[in-house]
């Protein structure tokens, strides 16, 4: 018998323009090329159209090994191309405000890393712009999109843990603890990192309605601006639980170590990105063997895990990602809503708010109350 053609693949495409090449630029491209025959058959094909970056035989090198059609050192390009429908910014941070507002002006459907913004300020804009513009808007706050997290968020909504009282969350790195050491970023702890903390808060326990915070520079100088090393507040949530936000870049051997618990009327429940498929659990049953179980959150029937592979078979950091831009590059093919629990840049801007209360707390020494963003109201 002869070799018999594949079908072609009539399903929509939607056209993707990449400003930066780096480290997420291969978790952007990564997520785009799997999530076709992942999700499928319901999935539009991302077609990576174009890229852009400022160094030419890098952004040429980057086209030909993510699979990009084009390049260009110059992403002002991809926003002139009329094919081109969503604008994915996976540049350095400096780069997320101006080119990410210039693809809103143009029409483009807009993906942005966080920080959205390196400033409340820029953040709402961010946000107001979109909304005005009508076009579909991500801040990739990828760990909404871990099935052990949306697990928890699916629990916590559904009341297993009753009334929330206290929580924690901290997002703790170790790259500053050697002050001689190549830096990744300019950005201190509570931007690269923190803001992860912020919205892993706000997603799973609420809208925050004040902090008290201290920053801290046991490594760098903050007089000569070098970044601030780790972060610590108290927040207090509208809806009453109390809580610690923190960020560290000097934490010896934490690579990469996201973690919180959280704590109710009717249990506690605990979470580690570096064991990222478990979320513990502790109900309370007035048992004398009562403890936390630990949930492998890998089965068919868990939130994000259906299309993945069968029972027991754990995911990844970069599933996250590949889950997170496959329902944002739904919504645009089927010119739907996002998920709900997905961060737009709305959710962008509010974290952009708590970090800018926690600074401003932390350097006058003072509780500080967060300011809610503009046009929307707490919840929203």
């Amino acid at each position: 018998m002869a070799l018999i053609p594949a079908k072609p693949d009539g399903r929509p495409t939607v056209n993707i323009g990449m400003l930066g090449y780096g480290f997420m630029g291969k978790a952007h491209s990564n997520a785009f090329k799997t999530m076709p025959y992942i999700f499928w058959p319901d999935a539009a094909r991302p077609r990576l159209k174009a890229i852009a970056g400022r160094t030419e035989d890098k952004v040429a090198e980057a086209a030909t090994r993510y699979g990009f059609e084009t390049y260009s050192t110059d992403w002002h390009d991809l926003l002139a191309d009329p094919d081109i429908q969503v604008f994915d910014n996976v540049g350095p941070d400096p780069e997320h405000f101006g080119p990410t507002m210039a693809a809103i002006k143009a029409g483009k459907h807009v993906v942005c890393e966080k920080p959205l913004a390196l400033s409340a300020q820029e953040a709402t804009q961010l946000h107001h712009a979109a909304v005005e513009a009508n076009v579909k808007h991500l801040t990739c706050f990828n760990y909404r999109f871990v099935p052990a997290v949306r697990l928890a968020y699916e629990m916590i909504s559904n009341g297993e843990l009753g009334e929330i009282y206290t929580s924690s969350f901290r997002y703790a790195q170790e790259w500053r603890t050697d002050p001689d050491a190549t830096l990744p970023t300019p950005a201190g702890a509570l931007s690269v990192i923190g803001c992860h903390a912020i919205d892993q808060a706000r997603l799973l326990v609420g809208d925050i309605a004040a902090v008290s915070a201290v920053l801290s520079n046991p490594v760098s100088s903050a007089d000569r601006g070098e970044p601030v090393d780790a972060v610590t507040s108290i927040a207090e949530f509208h809806g009453g639980a109390t809580g610690t936000i923190s960020a560290t870049l000097i934490a010896p051997g934490r690579r990469n170590r996201l973690s919180w618990e959280i704590n109710g009327s009717k249990g506690s429940i605990c979470w580690d990105l570096e064991n990222l498929n478990v979320l513990r659990v502790y109900r309370r049953g007035g048992t004398t063997s009562e403890g936390f179980a630990e949930v492998i959150v890998c089965e068919a029937d868990h939130p994000l895990v259906g299309p993945w592979w069968p029972s027991g078979h754990v995911l990844g950091w970069e599933h996250s990602h590949i889950n997170m831009l496959a329902d944002f590059v739904r919504a645009v093919a089927e010119d739907s809503p996002l998920t709900r629990t997905a961060a737009t840049f709305a959710d962008g801007a509010k974290a952009a708010l708590v970090a800018d209360a926690i600074t401003e707390s932390a350097v006058k020494g003072v509780r500080t109350a967060v300011p809610e963003l503009p046009g929307t109201s707490t919840g929203s």
